[in-house]
């Protein structure tokens, strides 16, 4: 294109084409000024060999660009083919265990098959763990657990679950977390024993509750209030609040037993027997307390102190056991507050 001012405007036209050369007159006529020098110029029509200095120059830049498309190319290739490969394992086993399927029920087959979908494609459960606990047994927490009627996250109902590992004796509270891909955790906090109940010549620890946790372990240790007698479990939580408000009947106290299922009978370390009335353990436990005369008679020899009737208390040697007859008051010393 060439310039052209033509006044208060400017223009552009084409500059005149110069004129092309004639074509040559044959294809050999064209490399004719490589061809080499000997019978080959003889042969018209022949091809001529190419000059081997003559070399296809790509610049820098472009062969740079050429490579990151080439190396992304693969790439994506690269995914497709694992997705790929993911999809004909999941199908592969699938098919693998179509064979096992064919005699049974269409539900439960349709079922079966999905549960192998799910654990071809890594949503099974494979590994439970349980932290937390020391007298919980395992098997307890896996039966709770229901695996072996649960192989995949999504037939699990974890809140059922924790309902089932709850109602263990031992398992005060838990809390079930899922760990990717394929793992529960189980964390459990357990209960505190509050004391020893004897029953049908066998120790079992109970909570503060009152809830049975189990019999107690071997070479355990534990050193805890120890109470006796049919149903002595459900109310021993009640005497042992009374009892704690008062040391030094405390310090004192051997075990309680728990009489027809209606009162306590508190034993002490010296063999003396404090008899309670029914429901009126709290009461019972503070006249003996706040009784100088009693507190005296705690630290001699054994006697039987009787505080079952309201406002009146019968201290009388143990050998003197009540009987089913009532006790006359004669025969008892009694002492008032």
């Amino acid at each position: 294109m060439q310039q052209v001012e033509t006044g208060s405007r400017f223009w552009w036209r084409a500059l005149d084409a110069q004129s092309p050369e004639p074509p040559a007159s044959s294809v050999s006529a064209v490399f004719s000024a490589t061809a080499p020098s000997g019978n080959s110029s003889k042969q018209p029509g022949a091809l001529r060999q190419r000059d081997p200095s003559f070399k296809l120059q790509i610049p820098r830049g472009d062969r740079r660009k050429l490579q990151r498309r080439r190396s992304k190319a693969r790439w994506v290739k690269g995914i497709v083919a694992l997705a790929a490969l993911s999809g004909i394992s999941a199908a592969t086993a699938v098919a693998v265990a179509s064979s096992q399927l064919r005699n049974m029920d269409p539900a439960a087959a349709a079922s079966a098959r999905a549960t192998r979908t799910l654990i071809a494609l890594g949503f099974g459960i494979d590994q439970v763990s349980v932290t937390g606990h020391r007298y919980t047994l395992d098997a307890d927490v896996f039966d709770a657990l229901d695996l072996p009627n649960v192989a995949t996250f999504a037939s699990f109902d974890a809140a059922a679950a924790l309902k089932r590992i709850e109602r263990i004796a031992w398992v005060d509270t838990a809390q079930i977390t899922r760990v990717f891909p394929g793992t529960l955790t189980v964390q459990i906090h357990e209960r505190q024993a509050a004391a020893i109940w004897t029953r049908s010549e066998r120790d079992y620890l109970i909570d503060g509750t009152g809830r049975l946790l189990g019999p107690v372990p071997v070479a355990s240790g534990f050193v805890l209030p120890h109470v006796t007698g049919e149903g002595a479990n459900t109310d021993a939580p009640l005497l042992l609040v009374a009892l704690r408000r008062h040391k030094e009947l405390e310090q004192k106290f051997s075990y309680a037993e728990r009489i027809a299922e209606r009162r306590w009978a508190v034993v002490l370390k010296n063999g003396t027997r404090v008899e309670l009335g029914a429901d009126r353990e709290v009461e019972g436990l503070h006249e003996v307390a706040n009784n100088t005369a009693l507190r005296r008679a705690l630290d001699g020899a054994p006697v039987v102190i009787d505080v079952r009737t309201p406002g009146r208390i019968a201290l009388r040697p143990v050998s003197a056991q009540v009987t089913a007859a009532p006790v006359r008051p004669q025969a008892s010393l009694e002492l008032r507050p």
